[in-house]
């Protein structure tokens, strides 16, 4: 009767998509979407001006780097910098923590790419009502494009979207929801927390393989095609072989969703410059996506067990705001860092 009640509660969890060891602990390494995503910047003032005063964001915390710190970003002990963490007024997640150093040496991630060059992280996305209003606002800044809007359906949805470059090179997918009506974001006023990151991917089903197998995430919406017609598109392919080139996408989230979810894209039939050497958490642009875990130990456990190369940690230190923590970073194929951070003792979430 044990035996046979171990196997309907193993059988649930499998349907379910929710997998346990028989000692509780996570057979995934990830269990949540991501909580935070970094930018290593040069430019912390155009940031933070853009966040606050265009956004609608708030600076939560701010601090000076400290050894952990140096170390969890592999730099050498002379290097220095500040931290700086913001968020959508009203939002625990979805969090832009600003990374600026001092006295080493950076070189810029993605500053010379286009949409279709693989590596790193291409971009992050944010939901925005009065798309136009804030583009005036951008484009007077410097901000720019590699299209205009453009107004497509995209799965189940009709969305207007923008892809536009700031400081650091670094690109942002700004997201109006046209249809269904977008329900479930009451801190959305001028654009909403952080929700999924994108990266160009080399090889899809390489990088499926290492988030899906490895790191235990599930597809939340799958795309491959291209362009019904020829004409502006929102990646900035040229008009008359947007109807050559498609766009494999697919969305993954631990759980299945469209929040801290990563999203994968290869340009089928376009190839470019491959940037994931350059994808280091010092050099400047989108650097690493945090994710927090229910055990430390057992992710890197998991990850060490299919041959995942831990490449720094973990690593104690306290980390607003959630408190005392202990994190490691890994690498994906295509250099996306990625961190893991295990809470030991909570912090005041508002601090």
């Amino acid at each position: 009767m044990r035996n046979l009640i171990r196997f309907l509660i193993a059988f649930h969890l499998l349907w379910s998509g929710t997998a346990f060891s028989e000692s509780g602990r996570s057979s995934k390494p990830l269990q949540s979407g991501f909580s935070e995503i970094l930018i290593t910047t040069a430019k912390p003032a155009e940031w933070i001006t853009f966040l606050t005063a265009d956004a609608g964001w708030e600076i939560r915390h701010r601090k000076p780097l400290v050894s952990a710190d140096i170390k969890l970003l592999e730099l050498p002990n002379q290097a220095t910098g500040e931290s700086i963490l913001l968020a959508n007024k009203g939002s625990d997640r979805g969090f832009i923590r600003l990374i600026l150093l001092k006295n080493i040496k950076q070189d810029h991630i993605r500053i010379d790419d286009r949409p279709w060059d693989t590596g790193g992280i291409f971009d992050f996305n944010m939901r925005v009502v009065g798309l136009y209003t804030l583009r005036e606002k951008l484009l007077a800044k410097g901000w720019h494009g590699d299209s205009e809007p453009i107004r497509y359906v995209f799965g189940p949805f009709e969305v207007i979207e923008w892809i536009a470059r700031g400081p650091d090179g670094v690109r942002i997918a700004f997201i109006e929801r046209l249809r269904p009506a977008l329900e479930g974001w009451p801190n959305l006023s001028v654009t909403s927390r952080v929700f999924n990151s994108t990266t160009v991917v080399k090889d899809m089903k390489t990088s499926r393989a290492f988030f899906e197998k490895i790191m235990g995430m599930k597809p939340y919406l799958t795309s491959n095609k291209p362009s019904d017609k020829a004409g502006p598109n929102v990646l900035g392919l040229p008009h008359n072989i947007a109807t050559m080139i498609s766009r494999d996408v697919v969305i993954l989230h631990p759980e299945g969703k469209n929040d801290g979810s990563v999203e994968l894209l290869q340009f089928v039939g376009a190839t470019g410059t491959d940037y994931s050497k350059r994808a280091k958490p010092y050099n400047l642009g989108i650097s690493a996506l945090r994710f927090p875990v229910d055990n430390l130990d057992q992710s890197l456990k998991l990850l060490s067990e299919a041959d995942v190369k831990i490449a720094s940690g973990p690593i104690k230190m306290t980390l607003n705001p959630y408190g005392s923590i202990r994190i490691a970073g890994i690498d994906s194929p295509d250099g996306v860092r990625l961190e893991l951070f295990e809470i030991t003792e909570k912090g005041n979430r508002n601090e």
